[in-house]
């Protein structure tokens, strides 16, 4: 174990809230028969692995796919579950009453147009009002989701922006994903008193030209930058987003990046991959774009090596996070995802929908959806789908839920990702 992961769990361990709510989650899980001590080390030990912890205000950030440890949120991810006499065996099953996480696409407005754009080609009607998604949230907060994600397009040109984050409790954490549109210090803190926790900010690069290139604007590099000193003198947990094209997955050029985003005041560094979604379905030649197996492995090694150095920020892959060795891609299950005119996505980058929320009930909704997904995937459900999606779809997204409903039936998974399989 690196010295800086040492520390941390040391000072963790010495940490009254921390042995506190330890011990709480401890007495929620041992009412299940196939609940043990060994199994709840091996709990901790396996949400552990592989991981910076990141000390924020009163609150340890163990991974992106958790709320932050302790917190309300946490307790939220554990009760997601339908019957309370034996928590922990519908957990290692992934039985679930709500996602983890629940992203919600305030609108498909947006200043950029950047060449991965997942939300491209979708027809979705106008924009849902403030009171819609207002009702959506406490519906999916009453459901027992633990994190609510704001995105678009760029959430920020909504006015209603206040609001909808003003109306998530504390039953959840909230988190905001932008370009830096408009994300002015006085935003910044308007948003962190109507309890936003984080935000992530679009920085595909340390280079301004690559950056700018990459939204199809000249003016989206600075909006980044800028969007991150304002973000964390506003006391936002601050996490720099970024989509790494094979061109630029070198060692050398991302660790210029994570020292850009530790010198403007960004906490973490979340790195995507291009998925098959959006702009690049229409994409002839995708063997630049797409990561081979060898391509993760590289970023996963790159964010291992970054992650015990002491002097950068948390480095997090959704390579690694969403791996066979960790959670798994959780579509439909660990995550969903609700576009702009409420229909109910597996998740942002797999546009099936499986119904209207203002038609039918999100808890409905989302019980249905998750039945046919199963339980987490090995691989990314969207670059082994989105092809056929787009083709039925006619080009016209979302797909149907009947052909959405077909496609899942024909991609049933039979493994779990490590993580459950060890529990088990």
């Amino acid at each position: 174990m690196d010295l800086n992961k040492s520390g941390m769990l040391t000072r963790m361990a010495f940490d009254r809230d921390v042995v506190i709510s330890l011990y709480k989650m401890f007495n929620i899980l041992k009412e299940d028969r196939n609940f043990s001590i060994s199994k709840y080390i091996k709990l901790i030990s396996s949400m552990l692995k592989g991981e910076k912890i990141v000390s924020y205000e009163d609150k340890y950030i163990i991974s992106a796919f958790l709320p932050p440890f302790p917190s309300r949120a946490f307790y939220t991810n554990i009760m997601a579950v339908e019957n309370l006499e034996n928590i922990f065996t519908q957990q290692i099953f992934a039985k679930r009453s709500a996602p983890i996480s629940m992203y919600l696409c305030l609108t498909h407005k947006c200043p950029n147009n950047c060449i991965y754009c997942s939300a491209k080609n979708r027809v979705d009607d106008n924009d849902l009002t403030t009171d819609e998604w207002i009702s959506i949230i406490k519906d999916i907060q009453d459901m027992n989701t633990s994190i609510i994600g704001l995105t678009g397009g760029e959430p920020m040109v909504r006015e209603d922006i206040f609001d909808i984050v003003g109306a998530i409790d504390d039953r959840s954490v909230s988190t905001l994903f932008t370009s830096g549109y408009n994300l002015t210090l006085e935003r910044a803190k308007e948003l962190k008193n109507r309890g936003l926790f984080s935000i992530g900010i679009s920085l595909d690069s340390y280079d301004r030209e690559k950056h700018n290139c990459n939204r199809n604007s000249e003016k989206a590099f600075d909006y980044a930058i800028i969007a991150i000193q304002n973000s964390r003198r506003a006391g936002i947990y601050t996490m720099a987003q970024t989509v790494i094209l094979i061109e630029e997955l070198d060692e050398e050029k991302l660790f210029k990046l994570f020292k850009l985003a530790q010198e403007n005041g960004a906490h973490e560094v979340k790195i995507l991959e291009p998925i098959l979604s959006g702009n690049l379905l229409t994409e002839k030649d995708l063997s630049k774009v797409l990561y081979s197996v060898e391509d993760r492995k590289k970023l996963i090694e790159i964010q291992h090596k970054a992650n015990r150095k002491g002097n950068l920020p948390k480095i997090t892959t959704f390579a690694y996070t969403e791996s066979e060795e960790k959670y798994g891609c959780g579509a439909g299950t660990q995550h969903s995802y609700v576009s702009a005119s409420g229909h109910l996505y597996p998740c942002d980058f797999v546009p099936m929908s499986f119904g209207c929320i203002k038609e039918k009930g999100i808890k409905e909704l989302w019980k249905e959806m998750n039945e046919l997904m199963g339980k987490p995937k090995i691989g990314c459900f969207a670059q082994k789908v989105n092809k056929e999606v787009y083709e039925k779809a006619e080009g016209k997204l979302p797909l149907c839920k009947e052909e959405s409903i077909k496609i899942c039936k024909n991609c049933i998974s039979n493994k779990f990702p490590k993580y459950y399989r060890d529990l088990q």
